[in-house]
């Protein structure tokens, strides 16, 4: 992609590398907008505890301990999970060693903090892949082609009713629906591995249905487990693009160092989002609020920022609280 229309590089640089399928996790956000969406709560205890039980396990056994090392690549340039598995041939296990015992237990106790404050919940019938567009124009709108990579084999992703999102999620529309579909094995599209291609057809492309998402090496996460059904789904967000600040001059380095600072004092990306996690528990209609579809506008407004340059107020950002305020004075 032309990133710089006018600039005189014409170097060639590479976003990122599909090694391997990322795996698949669920957390806060996403967790109520699909339970808002009428996935059934058994999904989310289920997964939950299956990774308990996983982590569980994980301190006491060997190769479960090497596989977690391996799926989480920790101590991967060393080849940590293979000396674990190595130690467990020669009868020694690392719980008869203090400091390999208390890594494997530090590293399970990091995820296990994830799960309880952020409800990071990996389901194993998912992926996140990098997103690329359809150049082929065989995707009809509404349809993808997903290809991961296991155990040196291609796996093509098939099915309608295909669970797709990129995060942050704070919109009921950034989860949708779509058919994943198959191709001849002639086609140019069986050549990829570990993507998600989209359609180049319609109105409107399905990324920037998803957050506001793009093709520049964004990850989308796609969720197939039979379990999660979503009774109904929600229109997308379209959110107008700000324009973003034309200083009409060449840009000096005393405005970056201002824009720098500004940012520092402005940015309420975090404050928005706790905001509208703590909002979308508490108010009967969940994400589906009209304070909540307020905060999600601020947090896309938010996340615009760098490349906007327009700050969102403070002021705004807390307008949910004067609602609130006035409902409860005409009680």
């Amino acid at each position: 992609m032309i990133k710089f229309p006018g600039s005189d590089s014409y170097d060639i640089e590479i976003c990122d590398g599909a090694y391997r399928p990322l795996p698949f996790y669920l957390n806060q956000q996403s967790i109520k907008i699909l339970e808002d969406m009428g996935v059934e709560e058994h999904f989310f205890f289920h997964h939950q505890s299956k990774e308990l039980k996983r982590l569980s396990s994980t301190t006491t056994n060997s190769q479960l301990a090497s596989a977690f090392l391996k799926s989480h690549t920790i101590g991967d340039p060393i080849h940590f999970d293979w000396f674990i598995r190595k130690l467990e041939t020669l009868s020694l296990g690392f719980r008869k060693d203090s400091f390999l015992r208390d890594v494997i237990e530090i590293a399970v106790l990091v995820e296990l903090r994830a799960l309880k404050y952020k409800a990071r919940i990996p389901v194993q019938e998912g992926f996140t892949l990098l997103g690329i567009m359809d150049e082929t124009g065989v995707l009809e709108e509404g349809q993808v082609f997903c290809i991961v990579e296991e155990d040196g084999k291609p796996r093509v992703i098939t099915g309608n009713n295909l669970i797709i999102t990129r995060a942050p999620a704070l919109h009921p529309g950034d989860i949708q629906l779509v058919t994943a579909v198959a191709m001849p094995n002639h086609s140019p599209l069986m050549e990829l591995r570990n993507c998600i291609c989209f359609s180049s057809k319609g109105k409107r492309d399905l990324p920037s249905q998803l957050s506001g998402g793009d093709l520049d090496g964004d990850l989308y996460q796609i969720l197939f487990d039979k379990r999660a059904r979503p009774k109904r789904v929600y229109t997308p967000a379209d959110y107008a693009r700000p324009t973003p600040v034309d200083l009409g001059r060449p840009i000096q380095r005393e405005d970056m160092t201002e824009f720098f600072v500004t940012f520092m004092a402005t940015d309420q990306l975090g404050r928005i989002a706790n905001l509208h996690k703590i909002l979308a528990d508490q108010r009967p209609s969940g994400v589906l609020d009209p304070d909540c579809l307020t905060l999600a506008e601020l947090h896309s407004d938010a996340v615009d920022f760098s490349k906007s340059g327009i700050p969102v107020s403070e002021n705004l950002a807390l307008g949910w609280h004067f609602t609130e305020t006035k409902a409860q004075s005409h009680r």
